[in-house]
């Protein structure tokens, strides 16, 4: 008699260790192939750079060589820089900001070879760039769109460009004025620009930014806030596996 009872009461354990391991085994997969679809939507974001700018800065380097101008040789460094960055470097995860800072540099410089004014932009950088890290390519569309929705002709200092860390905090802004071409804005059909960056802060760092986009009509600014940047390696992992 004590067998029988013991029997069902076997069986119904298994049973239920099977459905754990099962329900496990399901949550485990769901967020590998969660994780899998974030890469991959992050590898498919990243990629959009806009190559109209490469095609652009070649163009400009050839003349350059043709007249024979002191600054070619630099400019050919500057691209080199900027292909090696987006090429190899930015495939980590997150990148030292001050790394991130040296690729805007570049992006400007040689975006500065269409201009024969004094720099039409004025970058100013503040606070512990060397030990905050961020995701790499995470800038470069909103500094894109500051050149592409300017007036044609920009005088010194037209574009301003803030990035500032404090305690964990990054606050990136890029202000342009704007130019005649204010229908297509940065909203723009087809446009990569807002809409990119959106997704990546969603997927990067959800609840931990701010998007803010302020339009006068003569001005247009970006202000993007990031916080919790001097988190752990392996804490900023677990916290994007479970979103």
């Amino acid at each position: 008699m004590h067998l029988l009872t013991t029997v069902p009461i076997f069986l119904v354990l298994s049973w239920l260790a099977r459905v754990t391991e099962n329900l496990v085994l399901n949550t485990i997969r769901k967020e590998q192939l969660e994780k899998q679809a974030v890469e991959a939507e992050l590898v498919y974001l990243k990629a959009q750079i806009n190559p109209h700018f490469l095609f652009n800065t070649l163009n400009n380097i050839h003349t350059l060589v043709y007249k024979q101008a002191p600054a070619a040789p630099e400019a050919v460094l500057h691209l080199a820089s900027l292909m090696r960055y987006m090429i190899y470097e930015s495939n980590a995860a997150t990148v030292p900001l001050a790394r991130e800072m040296d690729y805007l540099r570049d992006y400007v410089s040689l975006q500065q070879l269409r201009y024969k004014n004094s720099p039409v932009v004025n970058l100013h950088i503040a606070g512990d760039t060397e030990s905050c890290y961020i995701a790499p390519l995470l800038f470069i569309h909103l500094l894109e769109n500051a050149y592409k929705h300017s007036p044609a002709r920009l005088e010194p200092g037209d574009l301003q460009v803030s990035v500032a860390v404090n305690e964990g905090t990054l606050t990136f802004s890029v202000q342009n004025p704007i130019g005649t071409n204010a229908a297509s804005r940065l909203e723009e059909s087809g446009g990569i620009g807002l809409p990119n960056v959106r997704k990546r802060l969603a997927l990067l760092y959800p609840g931990q930014h701010t998007l803010t986009i302020q339009d006068t009509g003569a001005i247009f600014r970006v202000l993007l806030t990031i916080g919790g940047l001097h988190l752990p390696a392996h804490e900023r992992t677990a916290h994007l596996l479970h979103y």
